[in-house]
């Protein structure tokens, strides 16, 4: 039988909405399908001094088995874990960025029920494919307590939602002192109906640069794609005023600032940001 293991993604509460698009009481006879993606954050070392074959990875091949939810059972009334239907399946997580990402189930919200929490479980086969090509494994340390998931604050008012997981590279693979390497899972979650983003294109267009914006405790980071006109992509942002920064990738310095307005659900458009 192959082992499963849970792991924790995050320790802070996530999935409280954006906005408030009003009251979902009159959803209580109503089943919900909420849709589950996984995109992925930047995929450079957060170090920009660090210099070794994986400050860049060509490829994350996350080995995933499984997505659960925690919610109220609607005949018992207690709560529980479901599992919806999941086939296993291996995702190149870095090749998902600015705005791509893969639908990884869906879960059908029987009439009533609320989702507390979601797990997500990786089998034992991921690996990182480093910027020489060198494959190595992705090791997860054991843990007593794996219990730790991402929480759901509260369930949007309609019938079909999608709900983000975003992947953060860049701080969720260690190097250990021998080489190997360790998956430790940062990750964060929002109802992608409820959240704004933030699009634009870096110029000059060879120039892979990192843009990021910091809400409260929170730095939202991603890497343009020199592939694709440079563009950039920022998701899962609250109503209000971002600085937005831009930093090439192989610098130390911010070379561009400026300053955005975004409200739930909408997209703002940088158009083309100059950065030298």
């Amino acid at each position: 039988m192959k082992r499963i293991l849970y792991f924790a993604i995050f320790s802070v509460v996530l999935f409280s909405s954006c906005t408030n698009n009003g009251s979902s009481a009159s959803l209580a006879n109503s089943q919900q399908v909420a849709s589950v993606f996984l995109t992925d954050g930047p995929n450079c070392h957060p170090d920009p001094l660090f210099q070794g074959p994986w400050q860049r990875y060509i490829s994350v091949n996350l080995d995933i088995v499984g997505i659960q939810y925690y919610a109220k059972d609607s005949l018992s009334k207690d709560s529980v874990w479901k599992a919806p239907n999941f086939v296993e399946t291996t995702v190149n997580v870095a090749a998902l960025a600015n705005g791509d990402s893969t639908l990884l189930t869906m879960i059908n919200i029987p009439a009533g029920e609320k989702v507390h929490k979601i797990k997500f479980l990786l089998g034992k086969n991921s690996t990182v494919v480093l910027s020489d090509s060198t494959v190595k494994k992705l090791n997860i340390r054991e843990r007593s307590d794996s219990a730790i998931v991402i929480r759901v604050m509260e369930n949007p008012a309609s019938v079909r939602f999608s709900i983000m997981l975003d992947f953060d590279i860049a701080h969720s693979i260690v190097m250990g002192p021998n080489g190997n390497f360790f998956l430790a899972p940062i990750m964060r979650g929002f109802i992608m109906e409820q959240c704004a983003s933030i699009v634009g294109f870096v110029s000059p267009k060879k120039v892979a640069t990192k843009v990021f914006v910091v809400n409260n405790s929170d730095t939202i980071t991603t890497v343009s794609d020199t592939l694709r006109s440079n563009m950039f992509k920022l998701s899962g942002l609250h109503d209000g005023q971002y600085v937005v920064q831009f930093m090439p990738l192989t610098g130390t310095t911010v070379t561009a600032t400026k300053t955005v307005s975004v409200k739930g659900g909408r997209i703002e458009d940088m158009g083309v940001v100059k950065v030298n």
